[in-house]
C-alpha cells in the first residue's frame, strides 16, 4: 500500500495548489493536455549477485555471482496525461500521468552457479520478463515570453516516483531451464520463480514549447529525462537436498533506467 499512499499524496499536494494565489494576465491558471508518451530506457546490464542455499544439491549455500548478466528494459508507448497550475505568466506546476505501459525486460549475459556454470544464457530470450509501470511524476516549469505569444518554449525540473507491478516472468524462461539444464540425475531442475522490481524516486528534467493554436487551445511537444535506477530481486528454484522444490539461488540486480521520455499532445487552458 506504501505506493498507492505515495502517489495519493503527491496529487493531494497538487490538489492543495489553489490555495496559493495565481495571478496570470488572461486569468486562466490551469491547464490539461492528453497525448502520446514514448518512453527510450537508457539501461544497461549491472550484473547479478546472489547466493546459493543450504537446500542446493551438493553445493550447499556458497556465493553467487554474474557479473556480465543482468537487465535491461525495452521501449514503450502509452497514453500521457498533464495537468498544469500556473502561479503566474511564466510559472507553472504540473503533474504528469500516464497510462502504466507494460515494459519488457530483456537479458543480458549467463546466470551461472557455482561449479555447475551456465544456468541460462539470458539473450536467447526475446524477453526475461514483463512489468507495469506507474510513474506520476510532478515538475515545476518556467514558460519563456509573453502568455499571449503563439510560441512558448518552457523548461522545468521535478521528481519522479516509479511504481513496479505485475511482474511476469516469460514462460519461455523456464522450458529452455528445465530442458538443458539439470544436476546429477536431474536433481536440480531449476526454473525462474518470483521477480520483483523496486520502487524507486528519481530526479526529472525537461524542455519542451507550447504552440497557441486560439485563446484556449494549444499544442505541446516535450523531452524528458529521469535519472532512475532500481533494483531487481528473483529466486531460482529447483530439486533441493531435502527431495522438495525450493529456492536454491537468490539473486539481484541493479537496473539502470534512465529513460527519456517524448511527449506529444493538445491541451485546454482554463
Amino acid at each position: 500500500m506504501n505506493h498507492i499512499k505515495k502517489s495519493v499524496l503527491m496529487v493531494a499536494l497538487f490538489g492543495a495548489m489553489p490555495l496559493v494565489h495565481a495571478a496570470t494576465s488572461d486569468g486562466k491558471t490551469w491547464a490539461v493536455s492528453a497525448g502520446w508518451l514514448h518512453v527510450m530506457p537508457q539501461s544497461s546490464a549491472q550484473g547479478i549477485s546472489g547466493s546459493t542455499t543450504d537446500k542446493t544439491p551438493i553445493l550447499g549455500a556458497q556465493e553467487a555471482s554474474s557479473p556480465n548478466a543482468g537487465f535491461e528494459v525495452q521501449n514503450a508507448d502509452t497514453a500521457g496525461l498533464m495537468l498544469d497550475y500556473f502561479v503566474n505568466d511564466n510559472v507553472s506546476l504540473e503533474l504528469v500521468l500516464g497510462a502504466p505501459p507494460k515494459m519488457e525486460l530483456a537479458g543480458k549475459g549467463e546466470i551461472t552457479l557455482p561449479l555447475v556454470g551456465s544456468v541460462a544464457n539470458l539473450e536467447q530470450f526475446n524477453k526475461i520478463a514483463t512489468t507495469d509501470a506507474y510513474t506520476p511524476t510532478f515538475t515545476a516549469r518556467y514558460h519563456f515570453g509573453s502568455i499571449n505569444n503563439r510560441i512558448r518554449p518552457y523548461v522545468g525540473a521535478g521528481v519522479m516516483y516509479a511504481h513496479f507491478s505485475n511482474v511476469k516472468v516469460d514462460p519461455a524462461v523456464n522450458t529452455e531451464l528445465q530442458t538443458h539444464n539439470q544436476l546429477v540425475g536431474g536433481l536440480l531442475k531449476p526454473e525462474l520463480g518470483k521477480v520483483k522490481v523496486d520502487d524507486a524516486f528519481a530526479p526529472v528534467a525537461t524542455v519542451g514549447v507550447d504552440v497557441n493554436l486560439t485563446k484556449n487551445w494549444f499544442g505541446t511537444a516535450s523531452v524528458s529525462y529521469a535519472h532512475l535506477s532500481t533494483q531487481a530481486k528473483l529466486n531460482v528454484i529447483g530439486n533441493s537436498n531435502t527431495g522438495d522444490r525450493d529456492t536454491v539461488l537468490f539473486g539481484s540486480s541493479k537496473i539502470e533506467i534512465n529513460p527519456v521520455v517524448t511527449y506529444l499532445g493538445l491541451g485546454y487552458r482554463f
